[in-house]
């Protein structure tokens, strides 16, 4: 791989104006991502001294070795990013199409040599994870996010938006109540200054003061309190009308999200991290919520008001209104160019955001392990890491905005200075009246104060759009797993199951089961075994359907799995899992958690089955105990028992048992044992199990190897085999336990 690539002249002329003479040339390569995700060229030169990144728009980063701690990538939004950390901070150098990975993969063996130069660090650092496999939108060819099939650069705003709006359709006459009274509120705004101005013409100046002057004073005061009192009474009930809108909208939002969710593979959820989907589900729904609430009712208003000014300015006097409005195109210009900036910036911050809530979902439930490893320290700076990328991404929004909010105003206040300069010279002139000059002058403040409103209010259509973005990702990706229009009812199923020359894969490459076949007749207990990643859950979980067969078809009482419908398929399977899951609630709850209009006698019967009755009539409050959070109140064999419990009540006709004893002592497990014996009776089972032991009254073992069958037969049958893979398992799990007895 050579190190150094053909430059362009003018970016060479370039990249000769940031060296000394004497500074050596390591490494040159080109990237084709730019930081706002697209596509653009950019180069990386590492000399003995320093790294440098050259921009295509002329920006460059300049990192001097001694700062460097190490260079290492990062899959980041389906692109390759390279990062440098430093001391007290990490910075992104650029990034790169994954097909282009190769140039980078060993960049950081190279830094670290040059780091050893300097006498920092060792040059044996490990080379960099290589990227997955990514998709690329085939409209714009870019990389898309891991796990999405939308591409956010070639979502169209003006569509977002009125898809958001779509879910305003069922208020409709809701919203246009509240639409009728921003019209009558931003009417009425425009009357104070009618009265001001009338009050300075005939009653106040005095060469015009009429005869009653303070009849007329107080005539103009009450007139001026009825309308403040009218525009309070319209605000107030405009904000609850559309405040009482925009809730109802996010909740049909994110109850059409959280739905969608329920339908999704689990391939979905194995792509996405559970701090991600939560800020989808909340975070970003919540923004949408203060948009249409608040930031499309202040779009509304700033429209109108527009309009509305504009009109009464040009029947005044045109030539003075076009002066005034001579800074408005430079407004314009400056807002999108903002815009254009603003909407990459929040992406990141997103991206951030989520990261940061990743983090926190995986380190609170896991605080038991953080605390086991004595790790919180190494917590604590890896969450201030994140927490520090999240301040920088929001601090390039807050540079930005101190930039483009400060010009705004000054644009406006040479408009203003326009005003008192042609207004007063007229108004000298005797062409205007000082009433009309303060008339203009209120009108005008009140027509650059929407301006300016809307300029500000581009930074929240951006926020905003890219929250729905986000959020119809999760409704435009597709159900990897999914009914047919009219699926079949299985019915009470008789539980025969077939695999006939199935394969599968998660990626699309490694088949996970390679051409599987076997036949299962009704209350026949099949033993899986096989040595990890042989492919044994992967199994089980087809006959549930909670991935679809890559070739080949999965058979249940002679119909296809993908023929029926998936509830009423998955209500005849019972499922009993290593590590359980139970939710938050009583024991009675999560018991009766596949059948809710359980009797409490039903519940009972069930926990006497799964020998869980005893040990739940200890607790004080019994069946009504609370379990904690994912059941953190019991113990591993009392959740297992209770899950056991939970499978039974449905009465289900196929049962699947994934390593159910392999993670409790011994007695616990003999007491499940039993329960399971009660539980398997004249049900189809398949059973999982490293402990090869607790198979032996299984009617037949299928021995997986590599996504393969490779043996069949009872335990006893596979035993008489001194070369086959079962006898090889059985003699190393003898040999481990003859070495714990020692």
């Amino acid at each position: 791989m050579n190190l150094v690539e053909p430059i362009p002249p003018e970016t060479a002329d370039r990249l000769r104006g940031q060296f000394h003479p004497r500074e050596l040339l390591l490494v040159l390569l080109s990237a084709d991502i730019t930081p706002q995700g697209r596509y653009g060229q950019s180069w990386l030169a590492l000399t003995d001294e320093r790294l440098l990144v050259l921009h295509h728009d002329g920006q460059a980063v300049s990192i001097p070795l001694q700062q460097v701690q190490r260079v290492h990538s990062r899959n980041y939004v389906g692109n390759g990013v390279l990062l440098v950390e430093l001391a007290d901070e990490t910075v992104e150098l650029l990034r790169f199409s994954p097909s282009i990975y190769y140039k980078f993969s060993s960049l950081p063996q190279v830094v670290s040599a040059a780091l050893a130069d300097l006498g920092k660090v060792a040059a044996d650092e490990p080379p960099p994870p290589a990227l997955p496999a990514v998709e690329h939108c085939a409209t714009c060819g870019r990389a898309l996010r891991p796990g999405s099939k939308v591409c956010p650069n070639c979502i169209r705003k003006t569509e977002t938006f009125w898809r958001l709006f779509n879910y305003v359709r069922p208020y409709r006459w809701k919203a246009l109540g509240g639409f009728l009274l921003t019209l009558a509120l931003t009417g009425i705004s425009l009357v104070p200054a009618q009265f001001n101005a009338w009050l300075l013409d005939n009653v106040l100046v005095p060469d015009s003061r009429a005869p009653n002057a303070r009849d007329l004073l107080l005539v103009a005061v009450l007139g001026l309190l009825g309308v403040y009192v009218a525009r309070a009474l319209i605000a107030g009930a405009r904000v609850y009308a559309l405040g009482w809108l925009g809730q109802r909208v996010i909740y049909d939002l994110q109850t059409e999200v959280y739905n969608y969710l329920q339908f999704l593979a689990l391939s979905f959820y194995n792509k996405h991290s559970t701090g991600r989907i939560m800020t989808r589900v909340t975070s970003d729904t919540e923004r949408l919520q203060e948009f249409i609430t608040e930031g499309f009712q202040e779009m509304v208003i700033s429209i109108l008001t527009l309009v509305g000014i504009g009109l009464v300015l040009l029947l005044y006097d045109w030539q003075l209104a076009l002066m005034a409005m001579i800074p408005t195109p430079l407004m314009v210009i400056g807002t999108l160019f903002y815009t254009q900036r603003i909407h990459w910036v929040f992406h990141g911050i997103w991206r951030r955001i989520a990261s940061l809530n990743a983090h926190l979902a995986d380190t609170i439930p896991g605080a038991k392990v953080v605390k086991a490893f004595a790790q919180e320290r190494r917590e604590i700076d890896r969450f201030d890491r994140r927490n520090a990328e999240v301040r920088r991404s929001r601090m390039e929004a807050t540079k930005m905005r101190s930039f483009f909010l400060p010009g705004m105003t000054f644009i406006t206040s040479i408009g203003s200075l326009i005003i008192w300069w042609s207004g007063g010279n007229k108004v000298l002139g005797g062409d205007l009246s000082v009433g009309e000059l303060q008339l203009f002058i209120s009108y005008m403040t009140m027509f650059y104060q929407p301006v300016r409103d809307l300029c500000l209010l581009s930074e929240r259509l951006q926020s905003a759009a890219t929250s729905a973005e986000r959020v119809f990702e999760i409704l435009d990706t597709p159900a990897e797993v999914a009914d047919f229009d009219q699926p079949k009812d299985p019915g009470v199923v008789q539980g025969a199951v077939e695999f006939q020359q199935v394969s599968f894969t998660y990626d699309g490459s490694a088949r996970i089961l390679d051409n599987v076949s076997f036949a299962v007749t009704p209350g026949e207990m099949i033993g899986i075994v096989g040595p990890s990643g042989a492919g044994k859950s992967t199994l089980v979980n087809l006959i549930s359907r909670f991935y679809d067969a890559t070739d080949g078809v999965v058979l249940l009482d002679g119909s296809p799995v993908q023929d029926l419908a998936q509830q009423k398929l998955r209500a005849q399977i019972g499922v009993v899992l290593q590590e359980p899951l139970l939710f938050q609630g009583s024991i009675a709850d999560n018991i009766a958690y596949g059948k809710p209009e359980a009797r409490r006698e039903e519940i009972i019967a069930v926990a006497r089955a799964a020998n869980a009755h005893k040990f739940i009539m200890h607790f004080p409050d019994g069946y009504d105990t609370e379990v904690g959070e994912r059941g953190a109140r019991l113990s591993g064999g009392e959740r297992q028992r209770i899950s056991i419990a939970r499978a039974l009540i449905s009465d289900p006709r196929i049962l699947i048992l994934d390593e159910a004893t392999s993670s409790v002592d011994t007695q616990t497990e003999y007491e499940i044992q039993e329960a399971l014996g009660r539980l398997i009776a004249g049900r189809t089972t398949f059973a999982i199990a490293h402990r090869l032991s607790t198979l032996k009254n299984a009617n037949r073992l299928l021995v997986l190897d590599q996504g393969r069958i490779v043996e069949v037969g009872t335990h006893e049958e596979l035993l008489s085999r001194p070369e086959g893979l079962y006898r090889k398992l059985v003699d190393m799990q003898t040999e481990m336990a003859r070495m714990r007895a020692v």
